[in-house]
């Protein structure tokens, strides 16, 4: 797989800039033609996590999609744009995205992700349910925004792919992996390689930080990247905002496995210089838990004392329930003082707090992080 990565400079959203840059940062690659073929169908698979507007920061932006959809285009290909949000109706989140509207515009289909089919994978896990037209397009192109992620740090290129699995299929993943977060990276880079989307274009313009990877806070970060291979574009992102790759479960699962380039010194970076655009001070949703080098044997018993977790702000919550009936252990319960987590449960996967539409649920630590000052 290739480990070249484009980088290139973009200070805001307006329609012909972002044209302008996306184009820029593929023709470092080889151009679009290196990557479409005219009759070809091509899924354009955003991130549509809830219905949020674009300077919420939480989808990518319209305009990225819009500029994918022109390249598409330009190749002769056929572009569909589509996901599996994690929460709400695809269209909605669409509408309230602003793709819809763009989509419209454009003359562009939704891909229909309610369908699914069984593919055989090549490594550890040996099946998965993925959409029908993720299956059967005859490419995919990846459009991941780059935000903060309770359980894996960060969310980008690699992680943007789970939404090609179907709804509530999910959350079943989830409850599989259980506690076992490398387990959960691990499928999700099986997952990438399965997939194999022919392109990926980062919208990194306005990143988020803080309690990501849906209540967080925009933080203008002014770059696009694109690249091939999936893993490579995380490795990079992860050093502009300050993490080395081995502080995220991603990179740590991708080079185990032996999938994508996981070494920064081995990806050949076309345009903006690395070391002239790394973020200071960028936010993440939690601290580094030392729990990744502890045996499992000793997670589990130590799991409550070691690992962070989710809360509940009482004064923020408004007992929704959309926490409690997307919970993949059925840890949240209704009491008369509101919404309780039973910890014993909690396998720690934060879908409570990445669906909370009130961004009412947050990362706390356990005793010993509180201890150690982590």
């Amino acid at each position: 797989m290739s480990s070249k990565v484009s980088i290139v400079r973009c200070s805001e959203y307006g329609k012909d800039l972002i044209r302008e840059k996306v184009k820029e940062s593929v023709d470092l690659l080889g151009g679009i033609h290196s990557f479409v073929k005219p009759g070809e169908r091509v899924l354009i698979k955003p991130n549509l996590l809830k219905a949020r507007p674009p300077e919420a920061a939480v989808t990518t932006h319209p305009e990225v999609v819009r500029a994918a959809i022109c390249l598409v285009r330009e190749a002769g290909g056929a572009p569909i744009v589509g996901d599996s949000p994690g929460l709400g109706e695809e269209a909605d989140v669409l509408r309230r995205s602003g793709i819809l509207a763009v989509m419209e515009e454009e003359g562009v289909p939704i891909a229909d992700f309610s369908d699914s089919v069984k593919i055989k994978g090549s490594g550890r896990f040996h099946h998965f349910e993925i959409a029908r037209c993720a299956a059967e397009a005859d490419a995919i192109i990846n459009l991941p925004k780059l935000k903060t992620h309770a359980m894996m740090v960060v969310t980008g290129a690699v992680k943007n792919l789970f939404g090609c699995i179907p709804g509530k299929k999910k959350v079943q993943w989830h409850f599989n992996t259980g506690i076992d977060h490398d387990s959960f990276a691990r499928m999700l880079v099986e997952l990438s390689m399965l997939l194999r989307p022919r392109l990926t274009i980062i919208d990194a313009v306005t990143a988020m930080e803080g309690n990501g990877p849906g209540s967080g806070d925009p933080r203008n970060i002014g770059l696009i990247l694109a690249g091939e291979d999936p893993v490579s574009l995380d490795v990079l992102a992860g050093v502009i905002v300050g993490l080395p790759p081995l502080h995220l479960p991603i990179i740590r699962a991708a080079r185990a496995a032996r999938i994508g380039e996981t070494r920064v010194e081995d990806i050949r970076i076309f345009g903006e210089d690395i070391n002239n655009i790394k973020v200071r001070d960028f936010r993440i949703s939690q601290p580094m838990n030392p729990e990744w080098s502890i045996p499992e044997w000793a997670r589990c018993r130590l799991k409550d004392a070691l690992t962070t977790r989710p809360v509940i702000n009482k004064d923020k919550c408004v007992r929704c329930g959309i926490c409690r009936d997307d919970c993949p252990r059925g840890a949240i319960t209704e009491k008369d003082n509101g919404l309780i987590i039973d910890y014993r449960n909690c396998i720690r996967c934060f879908c409570c707090q990445e669906f909370c539409p009130r961004g009412a649920i947050t990362i706390g630590k356990g005793w010993l992080l509180r201890l150690a000052g982590a």
